[in-house]
C-alpha cells in the first residue's frame, strides 16, 4: 500500500474543525461543521446530499461509487456534534500538549470523523472498484432522534460498517456496547391533608418507592442487565400526600430477551398496585439495541489482526464498553460493524479530553488495508 497521509496536514484541519462551536442544540455550529465536511467530500469527487430540515439537526450523506446505483460495500459514520456549550471554543480552544490535541470535541468525534474523511479520500484515489457511504450526524450526543432511522436504512445496505467513535485508552477498538433505554414512569394518586385525614389520600410517591426497589432487585449483572432510577419528582409539601410523581429509569441491556423480561415485569407491577388508589403508566423513550459481534463482525476482526500482523503493528484489541454509540442502531442487522474506529483517546465530555497524536497514522493505515481486503472479497 502506497497510500500517502500527512499528518501535519490532518493536524491543521482537526484544529479548523475543534474551533468550531458544534454542541447538539447549535445548529448554526453544527451547521458549519456540515458544510465544512461537504466541501470537502465534494472536492474530492464525492456525490454529497445535505439533509437540513427547519427544526431537526442537520446531517451529510456522501457517496462514491463506480458503479451508479451500487449497493454500499463499506459505510463509514460519525458525528459532529459535541456535548460542549457555544462559547467553550473561547474559552479553551484547540491546543496540543504531550503528544495530544485538546479541545472541546478533539476526542469525541470531530479526530475521528476527520479520520474517516481522509481514509474515504484514500479509498476514492485507490484502484478499488469500491463503493462507499459517508454518513455524518449531528444529533449523536442527544439520542440521535433525526438521524437513527436513516443510519438503519444505511446499514440495511451495507456489508461493512465502521463507525469512527474515539478509540479506547491503550488502542482498543469496539466490537460490542449494550443496548441503552430510558423508560418513563407517571403515578397518580389522590391529594389529602396528611395531618388531619390521611386515609383518604393515596401517595404517588410511596407507589413510586415501590417501583424503585422493584427496579433495583431487576438488575441481573451477571447477564450484563442494568437499571438505574436516576431522575425522581413528586409531592408538593410535607404536609400533603402527593398526587403526582414521575421518575425516569436507565436500562443497559445485552440481549432482547433481558429486555421483554424487565418490559414484563414493568406491566405486572402497573396492573398489582401497592398503595390502593394510584393509578400508574410507564413509556419506552429513546434508545438503541445492543451492538453484539457477529460472524461476519468476527471476520472483521480476523481480517484487523492478520494485516496488523503483516505490518509489525501491535496486534489490535477489541474492547465491550456499556456506553452507547450510533452503531447500535446496526445492532440487529447482519452487517460486520466495528466501532471505536477513531484514533485513541480519553476523558471523553471533560475538559480534559485527549486524542493521542501518534495514534492517527497507524489507525488510518490499519484500516485502509482491511477496507482493501475486505471490500476485494465482495467483487
Amino acid at each position: 500500500m502506497n497510500t500517502q497521509f500527512c499528518l501535519e496536514s490532518y493536524l491543521k484541519d482537526l484544529e479548523e474543525i475543534v474551533n468550531i462551536d458544534s454542541g447538539s442544540w447549535d445548529y448554526e455550529g453544527c451547521g458549519r461543521m456540515i458544510q465544512w465536511f461537504s466541501d470537502r467530500y465534494r472536492q474530492a469527487g464525492f456525490d454529497v446530499i445535505i439533509s437540513d430540515e427547519p427544526g431537526k439537526h442537520p446531517m451529510m450523506e456522501a457517496r462514491y461509487s463506480t458503479e451508479e446505483n451500487a449497493c454500499i460495500d463499506l459505510l463509514l459514520m460519525g458525528h459532529l456534534d459535541t456535548v460542549f456549550p457555544k462559547g467553550t471554543v473561547k474559552e479553551r480552544s484547540f491546543s496540543i500538549e504531550d503528544g495530544c490535541a485538546k479541545g472541546p470535541g478533539a476526542a469525541d468525534m470531530k479526530s475521528g470523523a476527520l479520520l474517516a474523511l481522509y481514509l474515504a479520500e484514500a479509498l476514492a484515489e485507490s484502484d478499488l472498484n469500491i463503493s462507499l457511504c459517508v454518513m455524518l450526524n449531528s444529533d449523536e450526543e442527544i439520542g440521535s432522534d433525526d438521524s437513527a432511522e436513516r443510519i438503519r436504512e444505511l446499514g440495511r445496505k451495507a456489508k461493512f460498517c465502521f463507525n469512527f467513535e474515539g478509540g479506547r485508552p491503550g488502542g482498543a477498538f469496539v466490537k460490542q456496547r449494550k443496548g441503552v433505554y430510558d423508560y418513563y414512569f407517571e403515578f397518580n394518586g389522590v391529594a389529602a391533608h396528611a395531618g388531619i385525614e390521611p386515609e383518604k389520600g393515596a401517595s404517588a410517591v410511596a407507589e413510586m418507592g415501590r417501583f424503585i426497589e422493584a427496579v433495583g432487585k431487576l438488575n441481573a449483572t451477571e447477564k450484563g442487565t442494568t437499571l438505574n432510577a436516576g431522575l425522581v419528582q413528586g409531592g408538593t409539601a410535607s404536609n400533603v400526600v402527593p398526587d403526582h410523581a414521575e421518575m425516569v429509569v436507565e436500562l443497559r441491556y445485552l440481549s432482547e430477551d433481558e429486555k421483554e423480561r424487565i418490559e414484563s415485569h414493568f406491566d405486572y407491577l402497573v396492573k398489582n398496585p401497592m398503595v390502593l388508589g394510584v393509578k400508574s403508566a410507564w413509556r419506552r423513550g429513546s434508545g438503541f439495541p445492543p451492538m453484539n459481534p457477529n460472524e461476519k463482525t468476527e471476520e472483521l476482526m480476523t481480517v484487523m489482526e492478520e494485516i496488523a500482523a503483516i505490518t509489525g503493528q501491535k496486534k489490535p484489541e477489541f474492547a465491550f464498553t456499556g456506553g452507547g454509540s450510533d452503531a447500535n442502531h446496526l445492532g440487529n442487522f447482519s452487517i460486520a460493524v466495528m466501532d471505536g474506529c477513531g484514533p485513541e483517546g480519553g476523558l471523553y465530555h471533560s475538559a480534559q479530553e485527549y486524542m493521542v497524536i501518534s495514534s492517527v497514522e497507524p489507525r488510518f493505515r490499519l484500516l485502509f488495508a482491511a477496507a482493501e481486503k475486505l471490500c476485494k472479497k465482495t467483487v
